[in-house]
């Protein structure tokens, strides 16, 4: 896929999501990006792609809804005219130790992590269905999971639930949308931590991690862009970046 004048939803902007928005706006790509209520954030991101001569338009909306889902995909062609590539990167990680477990645990990470993403992928998946295709294609779809979801570790089990329906969703999303529209995943580890990460937590996920370093958002977004331009042949795959995380660290017994 050509990227030059294709028109990408972004969910979730921020941090990782903003790094490729500007990757993607570089490559020609117009950007529509949806928040929930980081609005000034994603706002400072629309205006850095506005810089690259290529149109933004940000998108409030709590995806989990279906409705609103829809609502943001008929907005995003409104403004920008189609929808050729969604990237459903909004995402909960939050820490629940399994002995204060809510049922308001689960129904947040559901919401966010598989909820979310469903609504918004139906929606897209329905309007690309309907544009002419270009080599073939008429539109791509990429999931953002987790590397865990096959290696749970504790304290997290909402959200590893979640993500693992987010990775069964993906197969299946990309066997209705087939052969029009791939599907795939990429399952991060640690990328670019946010700000309540701490030097300890940083420390451990450094010691259990084979290649010795937290990742950074151009280790994720360098393969989405292959996915979107490299390729036009991969479909239902799921993709783990994560230094080796999912090898463990090597230690006898481990």
């Amino acid at each position: 896929m050509n990227l030059t004048g294709k028109t990408v939803l972004i969910t979730g902007g921020r941090r990782v999501g903003s790094a490729l928005a500007l990757l993607l706006a570089d490559r020609g790509a117009n950007i529509a990006l949806t928040y929930h209520t980081s609005r000034e954030t994603i706002e400072a991101t629309a205006r850095r792609v506005r810089e690259f001569g290529v149109s933004a338009r940000t998108l409030q909306a709590d995806l989990s809804q279906a409705a609103q889902a829809q609502a943001v995909v008929a907005q995003t062609v409104d403004t920008l005219g189609k929808l050729d590539v969604l990237v459903n990167m909004a995402s909960i990680y939050k820490r629940t130790p399994f002995d204060t477990l809510e049922s308001a645990d689960f129904d947040a990470m559901m919401a966010a992590n598989l909820a979310a993403p469903y609504h918004v992928g139906v929606a897209a998946g329905k309007q690309m269905r309907t544009q002419p295709s270009e080599g073939g294609l008429k539109g791509k779809i990429i999931n953002i999971g987790d590397w865990a979801t096959e290696r749970p570790y504790r304290n997290y089990l909402p959200y590893l639930v979640a993500k693992g329906g987010l990775t069964t969703f993906t197969l299946a999303l990309a066997q209705e949308l087939a052969p029009d529209i791939t599907v795939n995943m990429i399952q991060p580890a640690t990328i670019d931590p946010p700000p309540t990460f701490s030097d300890a937590d940083r420390a451990g996920v450094i010691a259990a991690t084979p290649l010795g370093r937290i990742g950074s958002a151009e280790d994720v977004n360098r393969l989405i862009l292959y996915l979107l331009e490299g390729t036009d042949y991969a479909t239902g795959s799921c993709y783990r970046v994560d230094g080796g995380r999912f090898l463990g660290d090597g230690t006898q017994g481990s």
